[in-house]
């Protein structure tokens, strides 16, 4: 058993992380507590201990354990942080067709897969796990 100190350089990350709202946490928001190198070694390690998982270049999720499975899984799903993610980043986006005609009831068919379509340029990818946000079209800008 390892012993920590409470006025840790982690701690502090992990006390920022605690009291930020929602789902999603940005390396931005992190970026005023230390130099660049310390945040990325404290979000690895956040990573590896299954507190946060890492869903897109810079942006993380919270995650709680799971009582089926030996994984972490991000709270609240991951369509749910995706969508959180496109927010906090300013990318303007819609749901996809086929979801649209689904819940307009144009259509009794239930989509297989989450898409939504970009209004934005976003060249990221976003993905945990099996789980990949999937672009309408594949086009990751309009």
């Amino acid at each position: 058993m390892s012993k920590r100190y409470k006025n840790t350089f982690r701690n502090k990350v992990i006390d920022k992380i605690n009291a930020l709202e929602g789902k999603v946490i940005l390396w931005s928001d992190l970026q005023d507590l230390g130099s660049s190198r310390q945040i990325s070694r404290v979000l690895k390690e956040c990573v590896e201990d299954g507190t946060l998982a890492r869903i897109g270049r810079g942006i993380y999720a919270k995650t709680r354990a799971s009582q089926y499975i030996d994984q972490p899984v991000i709270r609240g799903g991951f369509e749910d942080a995706c969508i959180e993610a496109l927010c906090r980043l300013n990318i303007r986006w819609e749901l996809g067709q086929l979801i649209k005609d689904y819940n307009e009831g144009r259509s009794q068919q239930v989509p297989a897969q989450f898409q939504i379509r970009l209004k934005d340029r976003f060249r990221r990818t976003l993905s945990y796990g099996n789980n990949r946000i999937r672009f309408e079209g594949n086009i990751n800008a309009r």
